[in-house]
């Protein structure tokens, strides 16, 4: 029987390999974007290759932004050499991105290839609460985010800022997954810095110690978290409000 799939996937594969890989940084974004408007297409699949080695295949309706969250995220990470980081993209029309099945082209890339990071916790979005508490995943345990990631903040003459807009440029810069719940009219109450480090783990317990009793700021494998709980996470560093 004729697997229309599989041999679609295989040539996929084999176009790949014959490709050059250039060097993942926000020039080559940049050139890629370009090329996308020109030939007026953006989906396609891509590669990540590290040191060499292919590392992540992905299939994306826009290359462009996905390689820019992978890029995001990497930064983000320990033991991540972002010189040694590059990719491969073929840009296809609407009918061959159809005929492209992301499974099959993955799993004929770890047949050959057996350190990957697909399947092992690498991805472009966070998710989500239910694996806050989990353990981490084979990518997230050999390279931690950087939990001392720094961040720009500007305080007023008293070394204060509002809350909410500390919480926001802390989402914003972060290369990594930072998800709160802190109501509205807490977030309008301001938080003084004067003595504290602008990187993320000073300035997450900072917080946790701004709002007080109940609740609970953690460092976890992908990320940081910042809820009133009494939830544990095992696999992080919590994160409690500091004495006087």
């Amino acid at each position: 029987m004729f697997d229309f799939l599989r041999t679609v996937s295989e040539q996929l594969k084999n176009k790949l390999e014959t490709l050059s890989a250039s060097l993942l940084d926000d020039a080559a974004l940049s050139r890629l974007h370009e090329f996308q408007a020109e030939v007026r297409s953006a989906q396609g699949v891509y590669m990540l290759i590290y040191d060499g080695q292919p590392r992540y295949i992905g299939k994306a309706n826009n290359v462009k932004d996905r390689l820019a969250q992978h890029l995001t995220k990497l930064r983000g990470r320990r033991h991540i050499d972002l010189d040694k980081l590059a990719y491969k993209v073929l840009i296809l029309d609407h009918s061959m991105s159809t005929a492209a099945n992301e499974d099959i082209l993955i799993g004929l890339f770890k047949a050959q290839y057996s350190d990957m990071w697909n399947g092992a916790g690498f991805g472009p979005k966070d998710p989500g609460k239910e694996r806050d508490t989990t353990k981490p995943g084979k990518f997230d345990q050999q390279h931690p985010i950087i939990d001392d990631y720094p961040v720009a903040i500007d305080l007023d003459l008293e070394g204060g800022i509002q809350l909410g807009s500390l919480l926001a440029t802390m989402k914003l810069q972060l290369p990594y997954v930072f998800r709160y719940d802190v109501p509205a009219s807490v977030q309008q109450s301001t938080i003084h810095l004067q003595s504290v480090n602008h990187v993320a783990h000073d300035l997450l317990q900072a917080i946790v110690t701004h709002l007080g009793d109940g609740w609970r700021g953690a460092i976890i494998s992908y990320g940081m978290v910042l809820y009133k709980t009494g939830k544990s996470y095992p696999y992080g560093i919590e994160i409690d409000p500091l004495l006087d």
